[in-house]
C-alpha cells in the first residue's frame, strides 16, 4: 500500500513538472521584468469556477489540478492583469492579489483563495516558494 502511495505522489510531481515544461510561455512584460503569478483554490472551493485575466502584456493559461480545482497561470505583465473568476450560476469574482506584492526573478508569486460558499469577500493567502507572505487578505470579492 505504501508503494502505491509513493508511485501516485511521484506521478503527480512528474505531471506538475511536465506541465511547467510544456507551458513554456515566456514570462517577461514590456519592461523585461519576469512576472509569474499563480492563482489556485483550496479544497473547499467548488470545482466549477473558471478564471481568466486580461490586460496589456498579460498571458494566461487556465488548467485544473488533480483534484479538479482551478489554476490560473498569469505571466508577462502579471501585476497589471485584471483577474476575473466566474461560476455557472452567474456569480463573478475579482481579485487584486497579483498587485499586492513585488515580483522577483527567483520565484513566482502564488495565491490560494480560501473559498467559502455564500461569502462576498474571501481571503487570499500569498506565498513565495515555501514562505507565507503576510496575513491572508480579503481580496477575492464577489462583483455580481
Amino acid at each position: 500500500m505504501n508503494r502505491i502511495g509513493l508511485a501516485l505522489l511521484a506521478a503527480a510531481a512528474f505531471a506538475m513538472v511536465a506541465g511547467d515544461l510544456l507551458a513554456g510561455e515566456p514570462s517577461r512584460d514590456t519592461q523585461g521584468t519576469p512576472q509569474k503569478f499563480y492563482l489556485t483554490f483550496d479544497i473547499f472551493s467548488p470545482a466549477d469556477i473558471t478564471c481568466d485575466a486580461t490586460g496589456p502584456g498579460v498571458r494566461t493559461r487556465f488548467q485544473r489540478n488533480l483534484a479538479g480545482r482551478p489554476i490560473l497561470r498569469v505571466t508577462g505583465n502579471a501585476e497589471a492583469a485584471q483577474i476575473t473568476c466566474a461560476r455557472p450560476d452567474g456569480s463573478r469574482f475579482t481579485t487584486t492579489a497579483n498587485r499586492s506584492e513585488f515580483y522577483n526573478t527567483a520565484e513566482p508569486l502564488h495565491a490560494t483563495v480560501l473559498f467559502r460558499e455564500g461569502l462576498d469577500a474571501m481571503q487570499v493567502l500569498l506565498t513565495r516558494g515555501d514562505r507565507d507572505i503576510g496575513t491572508p487578505q480579503r481580496n477575492f470579492v464577489r462583483v455580481q
